[in-house]
């Protein structure tokens, strides 16, 4: 496997077309439900474990595109092939493969069930999953530019999502952030933890690199992107622990939604019927991205169709959304992913980045001594 790689001109993008495919792939339908995992750890500090965990995502995501520009245009797949040799940077590949499976399926799933308990409960999982099938699959063949082309029109939709959830600022009580750092230390960084899957996404620079024209501005908008991403949920979190109580937010198993059921309009007293079907949008870029993503690694590493491979994942991600029953199922596919993120997005990566550019540094002093040593 070469370790660079040169997409065809006709599949590259400009780099300010980073900052919709960057919030597209950090926020997702995790954004529904994230408060209250969060505020059962750290209470009503949590939104100081969310700024803390926005901070080491810039942090991480700086170190990954400084790693990206020692190498003139090449992919994680192709960089662990460099660092770690064939069979070790294969396996290390493998592992990313299968953890992108997961996630799609995970947000196959969670959409699902959104779906069945707030809109239609009767429906069947295979009748959900086979539409959310047939558009991801057309949309994948496609290629890399629809793929950005769905994430422009998904930033529009959480613009949208956000706004509305500002109505709840008439009513929010302010007090009840105060007093701050009441939680202890240790509570807001296990806090900030279980936030790390929440922001998880952003690692993904490290799969479309190649695939950016002026890589120069690669780290402006990429940063951007995610401080944008950040913001929104910080807003969201401030919000929830102002609008709700503390029983209410440990309760509310999707607080978002609920602080939508506030909003009216003459033409629909259910706003968040309408959230969750524009949110369909999001859920295919998202399942699109890491179907394509583990695509991408087929083709990199023995040469596989991208489309027969990416047909096949979707497959597989549909069956198993179908066979998986129950909440508490979904739950414990959740966990096992949400560590893999802390791990594959934040702590993998920063190891990741740190041995490459200390790599590629001996390398660089080692071809100077040879080069003197000639001369």
């Amino acid at each position: 496997m070469k370790v660079q790689t040169y997409p065809p001109k006709n599949s590259q993008i400009h780099a300010y077309l980073l900052f919709f495919f960057i919030c597209n792939v950090q926020i997702g339908v995790g954004i529904f439900s994230f408060q209250r995992y969060i505020f059962h750890v750290s209470k009503h500090d949590a939104w100081i474990s969310v700024l803390i965990a926005c901070l080491c995502a810039h942090a991480v995501l700086w170190l990954i595109i400084r790693m990206l520009n020692k190498y003139e245009s090449a992919d994680i797949f192709g960089i662990q092939y460099d660092l770690f040799g064939k069979y070790i940077g294969t396996l290390f590949n493998c592992i990313y493969i299968i953890f992108y499976l997961l996630v799609s399926i995970l947000i196959m799933r969670s959409y699902v069930l959104v779906i069945q308990v707030w809109m239609f409960p009767d429906m069947s999982s295979w009748l959900i999953v086979s539409l959310l099938a047939i558009l991801i699959i057309y949309a994948g063949f496609g290629g890399v530019r629809v793929i950005i082309g769905m994430c422009l029109l998904g930033f529009v939709v959480i613009l949208v999502t956000v706004i509305f959830c500002l109505v709840t600022l008439r009513y929010s009580i302010w007090t009840q952030l105060l007093p701050i750092m009441e939680s202890n230390m240790k509570d807001i960084l296990r806090g900030a933890f279980r936030m790390s899957f929440t922001l998880a996404g952003f690692e993904f620079i490290m799969l479309i690199y190649p695939y950016v024209r002026n890589k120069e501005r690669a780290m402006y908008h990429s940063q951007f992107s995610l401080l944008t991403g950040n913001l929104i949920y910080l807003i969201i979190m401030i919000l929830s622990v102002a609008y709700f109580s503390s029983s209410q937010l440990e309760r509310s198993i999707w607080p978002t939604f609920n602080m939508l059921k506030i909003l009216k309009f003459p033409f629909s007293e259910r706003l968040e019927f309408i959230v969750i079907s524009i949110w369909m949008l999001m859920v295919l870029t998202g399942i699109l991205i890491n179907a394509w993503a583990i695509s991408r690694g087929f083709k990199r590493m023995w040469n596989w169709n991208q489309k027969l491979v990416l047909l096949t994942v979707i497959l597989i991600a549909s069956t198993v959304t179908v066979m998986m029953e129950g909440r508490k199922n979904i739950d414990k596919l959740g966990e096992w992913v949400g560590l893999g993120s802390s791990v594959l997005s934040f702590l993998y990566p920063f190891l990741l980045s740190l041995i490459a550019l200390i790599v590629l540094k001996v390398r660089a002093r080692k071809a100077g001594d040879r080069g003197g040593g000639a001369s």
